[in-house]
């Protein structure tokens, strides 16, 4: 994850004329001199110095840790919890949920998991020679800055219009909360009456399913409910809200960049903003410092070296590993990790100067990250079509797990519906509807008759076309990821 100069990045991964992105990418590659030398000033690492207060940074995006670290700790409950073996009844069950998405720092729940702001959270960090380390921020939920903060705030047709009028690729539900919704009360339901049950692998030993996110016809909801979420909150807010220029003079880029965001603050409503959309990408501060390795690893460096690890600035979560992922499983050279870090800093950095006209070359950078953002979304996509086609084809032999294609499939569709929630996605929203189609709501299972599983791994591979030529990725990547 070396930098690479910062143009030879944006002119590598092109994508076919006339998207934003690419429209940016001009944008940049011609923008004057003073704008250039500007963005070659900016620092290795996600920290700037106030405009408004010297001697004070001007950086916070803690809310959006918190929403990360939300995330991340409702899939390791739903993850750990086994059908039928759930302590109390179907609305525990459902609260226990809620108080993950609908956090408040204090519950009025009984449930015996449910979260408030004096449990403790689940995320831990392990230091760069793999060893655990302490978290800087203490224990517990309360502990964290963003505390009080939850998710249901900042869900796509909550906090911000959805950009089609209603949630695309989920027959039966109109919005991402009715989503949410559906999901919870599925795993619910089965955490309290839910059985274990028995799966055929051909002519081999059945195999027995026992955790409650693994539903019989081959979804898993955990994965289902993590990776939507990184798209209808995290990939939403950036896209749609903070890194956006479609809404009003007072939300996302198109806000004041003199005065502080809050009286006592020491830093402005634009630099507050660009930040809030960083947080939501994911990554530690000194992103720059890792090898793709490191990041895929979940390792992290003691910055300030004061032997613990702090989740805003020195854990990368959310989507920021993946692109670390991506690049890392390239046969053909990609930078997406690079490419998102740089435009993010450079941006930044173009704000705190405030050189002549520089806004116009703020946005461009912007969505040059939001771009490397989708490619990795997109990219991501492609590996679990490869994975589910591959476990489809190891049924009937030691080696093939129904939950294993349960999981692919489910993170293959759950990646699948950010692309609908970004105002200059790459994706046309007709290419979008075509691979959703080929996708449906459930795999086609390897059980099922022998023609439907044919055309289904077919769909797949059409779906994985459309993704190569929306991205213009290389075939040898599209096949090997």
């Amino acid at each position: 994850m070396k930098s690479k100069a910062l143009l030879a990045l944006f002119l590598s991964t092109r994508i076919l004329a006339g998207t934003a992105y690419d429209e940016a990418v001009e944008t940049l590659k011609n923008a004057p001199q003073e704008i250039k030398a500007t963005m070659a000033t900016a620092p290795s690492v996600y920290s700037f110095e106030s405009q408004l207060e010297a001697g004070k940074k001007s950086v916070s995006y803690s809310g959006q840790t918190f929403r990360q670290v939300l995330i991340a700790d409702l899939k390791s409950y739903m993850g750990g919890q086994l059908a039928g073996n759930f302590m109390g009844d179907d609305v525990e069950a459902l609260e226990v949920l809620n108080s993950y998405f609908l956090f408040s720092n204090t519950t009025n729940s009984t449930a015996i998991d449910a979260i408030e702001a004096n449990s403790e959270f689940k995320v831990s960090a392990k230091m760069i020679d793999g060893t655990a380390a302490d978290i800087t921020e203490g224990f517990f939920y309360g502990d964290l800055k963003g505390s009080g903060k939850n998710l249901i705030k900042k869900l796509a047709g909550v906090d911000n219009p959805l950009r089609r009028g209603k949630l695309v690729g989920a027959t039966g539900y109109n919005t991402p909360a009715e989503y949410v919704d559906g999901l919870f009360a599925e795993f619910s339901k089965n955490q309290v009456d839910g059985d274990t049950f028995l799966v055929a692998n051909g002519n081999l030993a059945k195999q027995r399913v026992t955790k409650a996110q693994v539903t019989k016809d081959g979804r898993d909801l955990t994965q289902l409910t993590q990776k939507f979420l990184f798209g209808a909150i995290s990939y939403s807010q950036a896209a749609g809200d903070y890194l956006s220029t479609t809404l009003s003079p007072k939300k996302g880029l198109n806000t004041d960049n003199e005065f502080a965001n809050k009286p006592g603050k020491a830093y402005t409503t634009l630099e507050h903003y660009f930040d809030e959309g960083f947080g939501y990408f994911g990554a530690a501060a000194d992103f720059k410092n890792y090898s793709d390795k490191q990041v895929k690893s979940k390792l992290s460096i003691d910055t300030n070296k004061d032997g613990e690890i702090s989740l805003e600035t020195e854990k990368s979560m959310g989507i920021a590993v993946n692109t670390a992922k991506i690049d890392g499983a390239s046969t053909i050279k990609t930078d997406f990790s690079g490419e998102a870090i740089n435009a993010f800093l450079s941006g930044r950095q173009l704000i705190t100067s405030k050189p002549a006209n520089y806004k116009k070359y703020v946005v461009a950078n912007a969505r040059v990250a939001l771009g490397a953002w989708e490619k990795t979304i997109a990219a991501t996509v492609v590996h679990y079509i490869n994975f589910t086609i591959k476990e489809m084809n190891e049924y009937g032999t030691d080696a093939y797990l129904f939950t294993n294609l349960a999981k692919y499939w489910s993170e293959m569709k759950g990646y699948s519906f950010a692309f609908q929630f970004s105002p200059t996605a790459i994706m046309t929203d007709a290419d979008f509807d075509s691979m959703q189609a080929l996708f449906g709501d459930k795999p086609v299972l390897p059980t099922a008759d022998k023609a439907a599983v044919a055309k289904y791994k077919a769909d797949l591979l059409k779906a994985r076309d459309i993704l190569e030529k929306a991205y213009n990725f290389s075939k040898e990547n599209v096949a090997n990821w």
